[in-house]
């Protein structure tokens, strides 16, 4: 079950990817990103949100710096039939490539990838709550299954599989989200990762290994 889970979250990102973009125009992604800035900005304050936006904004670069820009052919000024034909057929495929990718579905591409990566580097302020979260919950199943243990009460294999299921749900959940074009507050993002984190310490302190 929780591999027809995984196989699910990943098959609805690529739907959203590939299908929501030819609806929505990336003025619409920006539209949203700009809406989710001011609330960092009420929630965190200025620094804050502007911290999010750059780290944002250097994450693009990174991952445009990856495919660089074509160079042109070596030998392209020089004069000569062969010479010529090259630089007509390196002329033609350079405005097929602009007209690709620069027409509006690849523009919603990029602008719903620039709303996901906001709200990802806006995620990464979040990381000391569920950080202080994930040792407490991991700590207190731990503790549960130890006791457990000793008392000699049997650990519930149906509720270990539900309450492993149940957070890669909340977990997969999140990461869809991160994809739809609606404003996304970033309390509701916590609130469902803290929810992933408590119901995997139900897991943990549920777990068996069998002998």
């Amino acid at each position: 079950m929780i591999r027809y889970i995984f196989i699910g979250a990943m098959s609805a990102i690529l739907c959203i990817v590939l299908y929501i973009p030819s609806k929505v125009a990336p003025g619409d992604f920006m539209q949203v990103l700009r809406e989710e800035h001011a609330l960092a900005e009420e929630l965190w304050g200025e620094a804050v949100a502007d911290r999010i936006l750059s780290r944002m904004l250097d994450l693009q670069q990174a991952s445009a710096a990856v495919t660089p820009a074509a160079a042109p052919p070596a030998g392209s000024g020089a004069s000569g039939p062969a010479n010529q034909v090259d630089a007509a057929m390196a002329a033609q495929v350079g405005q097929v490539g602009v007209r690709l990718f620069g027409n509006p579905y690849f523009r919603s591409i990029d602008s719903l990838f620039a709303l996901v990566s906001f709200r990802l580097c806006a995620a990464l302020e979040l990381l000391p709550v569920l950080a202080a979260f994930f040792l407490a919950v991991v700590v207190d199943g731990s503790v549960v299954r130890i006791v457990r243990s000793k008392e000699f009460v049997a650990h519930s294999a149906e509720r270990f599989s539900a309450c492993l299921a149940a957070g890669i749900l909340l977990g997969a959940g999140v990461v869809v989200a991160w994809f739809l074009p609606f404003k996304l507050h970033p309390m509701a993002v916590m609130a469902a990762l803290l929810a992933m984190l408590f119901v995997m310490s139900r897991a943990l302190a549920n777990y068996h290994v069998l002998r």
